[in-house]
């Protein structure tokens, strides 16, 4: 369970990026005689993590964006750290780095769940917070350590740029082939349920995005890869609707391309609701952070931010309580592994240029395990960040660093673990209720507009795309729902279930118009759509 490889694809060119976008400048700037700065490059060549497995054409913008907000965590945690020490580092004081941090997760949880950016997720903005926190005390102020992040940022966005040279368009073939693979299966098995449907789907809505994103839809004659896409879009929708109906084959379909995923502000915007799971699990985030930061000052423990990264990192994809439970795990037996890891570096001789190529293998190892299990990175992530420490700390007694930071660790951990089973203990009930409640309203304003315009038409296919979004949401929320209560999600699941197959096969049934017109069964598809909420709404459900 801790130490579990689930197999990703291939991460080491990743990890190559990612320890070269920190390492060059690093280099650069010990050998030019700035130790300290050298560094710090660290805190901003995390951007490049944000750019793996992205189409080059949106790759750099993403990048310029995570590393823009790296370097506002950090003048902002270097800010909130020279305020403390303004007002002499009480208790009191301390807080402010608390509060800032707790602050920090709570919006940078909300908005990658809100838009579904999955990991790394929110926890290096919150590190590198973290850690530019007690950059003042060694006399670096806020500019000072921003500039040294944007050098940072700078490597990592040509860094992560490199591989457009020999491969232009490798990301979204990567994406496409997985899209193509997991329709394949679903099509191809016999007894096909509805976690292979959702997981085709998932990575059907990750590839059009993928396509878009590298500007191939916008060529005026559809380049291979498209149609490759398109095809396997036409195979996932036959084989949905043969579900219900054998005799309906999706012979004549448009040749109008789907749109990509909704916008980013559609996606924020559509969170923005007590039950939505992005708003749960920031709120969730946030209490367990602040606590724990407060407990640790109340302790007098030395780094209070260990005890909020503890509790983050276990949050912050907003698992369920299942899956949490083994996320504390791992960040647990992670974090003891990072110690003696740490140990071991701290207690050898290495200095200098030394140093900054054991962080380069850290940062390799990082990016090549953080999408495979936290556990591992963590035992990276740990001596790394204590090694950032040593900064701010030079000369500090290795048994009083490993106890506290074994200590604030436990604290977070047992935080997050209280915020997961008793805070908002019925929020995955309401999440599922409201998901669902979501696709049976698109399906319904999808029937209206076709009332009036056809399956093809601009606001038809936007509403399309925007059921299918709301359909991987539903699927999450009834997954979340079954891993937390099983005997509750039984009870409601047959609802559930015929609410995720009524808007799987309304899409495919757009696909199956003939002559790509207007439908001619929208009085029975309404009817099906008013049956269901009927069901839904009853006062028998949840």
């Amino acid at each position: 369970m801790l130490f579990g490889l689930p197999a990703v694809g291939r991460r080491w060119p990743g990890g190559l990026r990612s320890a070269l976008a920190f390492g060059v400048p690093a280099v650069a700037a010990w050998v030019l005689g700035f130790h300290a700065e050298a560094l710090l490059v660290v805190l901003g060549s995390f951007a490049v993590i944000y750019g793996e497995g992205r189409p080059y054409r949106s790759r750099w913008w993403v990048v310029l964006i995570a590393g823009g907000a790296l370097v506002a965590s950090v003048w902002l945690g270097a800010t909130a750290g020279q305020a403390a020490l303004d007002l002499g580092n009480t208790g009191w004081a301390r807080m402010i780095p608390v509060a800032v941090l707790s602050l920090l997760a709570l919006v940078a949880v909300y908005v990658i769940a809100a838009l579904r950016l999955g990991p790394p997720g929110a926890f290096f903005f919150v590190l590198v917070c973290a850690v530019a926190s007690y950059i003042p005390g060694a006399g670096v102020s806020a500019a000072h350590g921003a500039v040294c992040a944007a050098i940072g940022v700078a490597s990592a966005l040509v860094v992560a740029m490199s591989g457009v040279l020999w491969d232009p368009r490798g990301p979204e073939r990567e994406a496409v082939g997985a899209a193509v693979a997991a329709i394949e299966r679903y099509a191809s098995s016999p007894t096909a349920s509805a976690a292979d449907r959702h997981a085709a789907a998932a990575r059907l809505h990750a590839a059009w995005g993928a396509v878009y994103d590298a500007g191939a839809v916008r060529s005026p004659s559809r380049p291979v890869l498209v149609q490759t896409l398109f095809d396997a879009h036409r195979a996932f929708a036959a084989t949905t609707s043969q579900s219900t109906d054998p005799d309906r084959a999706v012979d004549s379909v448009s040749e109008q391309l789907p749109l990509a995923r909704p916008g980013v502000a559609y996606r924020l915007r559509r969170s923005l609701h007590r039950d939505s799971h992005a708003m749960s699990t920031a709120i969730r985030v946030f209490c367990a952070a602040a606590a724990a930061g407060g407990i640790s000052v109340a302790l007098e423990l030395s780094r209070p931010d260990w005890a909020i990264l503890g509790a983050v990192l276990v949050l912050q994809q907003g698992p369920d309580r299942v899956h949490g439970t083994y996320r504390g795990l791992q960040r647990l037996g992670g974090t003891l592994a990072g110690v003696g890891l740490f140990s071991v570096i701290y207690l050898s001789p290495l200095t200098g240029l030394a140093v900054i190529a054991v962080l380069m293998v850290l940062q390799f190892a990082i990016e090549v395990s953080v999408a495979r299990n936290y556990g591992l990175a963590v035992t990276f992530i740990t001596p790394l960040a204590l090694l950032m420490g040593t900064l701010t700390h030079p000369g500090a007694p290795l048994g009083d660093i490993v106890v506290d930071r074994l200590v604030e660790t436990t604290v977070g951990v047992v935080l997050a673990f209280a915020a997961l089973w008793l805070l908002l203990p019925g929020a995955f009930r309401r999440t599922l209720q409201w998901s669902d409640g979501r696709v049976l309203r698109l399906c319904s304003e999808l029937l209206t507009v076709l009332r009036t315009q056809n399956v093809a038409a601009p606001r038809s296919l936007t509403v399309r795309r925007d059921v299918q979004f709301e359909l991987v949401g539903s699927a999450l929320a009834g997954a979340e729902a079954a891993h937390n209560d099983r005997r509750w999600a039984h009870g409601v699941w047959s609802e559930h279930a015929e609410v995720d197959r009524l808007g799987y096969e309304l899409l495919a049934h757009c696909w199956s118009a003939a002559d790509v017109g207007r439908m001619d069964d929208i009085e029975h598809w309404q009817r099906r759509v008013d049956a269901v909420d009927a069901e839904f709404h009853s006062p028998t459900l949840g």
